[in-house]
């Protein structure tokens, strides 16, 4: 399985030694390329030992869309409503980072406290949900860009990853996933006392921003130090 994961993603190499790993989940209908350069761009900051890893969703079916097959994580039925995913669907796609952050362990020997999960979009909320669920797997830090938390009127944190920080951004002119989806999942979480910060960036649509890139590279530089 993780030999197909990995040659199915986009992979931005360490250009020292290999001590830290960012696994970064791109939105709907996307794939892995359209963040590879924003990861590249990362690791020029001082990042040279890390290796930034991009997988590609499954091609399946999204009702939103007319039941158009395009790369999605799991099915989305509307943006109106959040908490009715299919739970069979974001767990398989759990268990893809669940495997690339397994591979990162046990044969590229990174710690999994330096190992940080993030995305954009329904990535986001992937990564959201991977993160919270760990039973096992202590896991740096999350990054979640314009995101929200699935399956958010069913889901109640694992406590394992509880304390480890979380960075959530959300731009205000948001007309995808909005803000006060983003602020809402935030608040829930927030409520079963997660240690995390929101940030909220005016003017800013449904993509990323430089100033985001920024956020994302200091998160990143201070919690997988060299």
């Amino acid at each position: 399985m993780i030999k197909s994961i990995l040659k199915n993603s986009y992979i931005q190499k360490e250009i020292s030694t290999h001590s830290a790993t960012v696994i970064f989940s791109h939105g709907l209908g996307d794939s892995g390329a359209g963040w590879i350069d924003v990861m590249e761009e990362i690791q020029r900051r001082n990042n040279g030992h890390i290796r930034f890893i991009c997988p590609n969703a499954p091609v399946q079916a999204v009702t939103l869309n007319n039941g158009f097959k395009m790369p999605s994580w799991y099915d989305i039925k509307s943006l109106t409503s959040r908490g009715d995913e299919d739970p069979a669907q974001v767990d398989e796609s759990k268990n893809i980072i669940e495997a690339i952050i397994k591979y990162e362990m046990e044969e590229e020997k990174i710690p999994a406290e330096r190992i940080i999960i993030g995305g954009f979009s329904q990535g986001a909320a992937l990564s959201l949900y991977t993160f919270y669920s760990q039973t096992e797997t202590k896991l740096g830090g999350c990054i979640a860009l314009s995101g929200y938390l699935p399956l958010a009127t069913k889901f109640f944190i694992k406590p394992l990853n509880k304390e480890q920080p979380l960075l959530m951004i959300h731009g205000d002119c948001d007309q995808v996933v909005r803000h006060q989806w983003g602020k809402l999942s935030f608040d829930h979480l927030k409520s079963q006392g997660i240690n995390g910060e929101f940030v909220t960036l005016h003017g800013l649509g449904h993509h990323s921003s430089p100033e985001e890139i920024d956020l994302m590279t200091k998160f990143i530089n201070e919690r997988l130090p060299k």
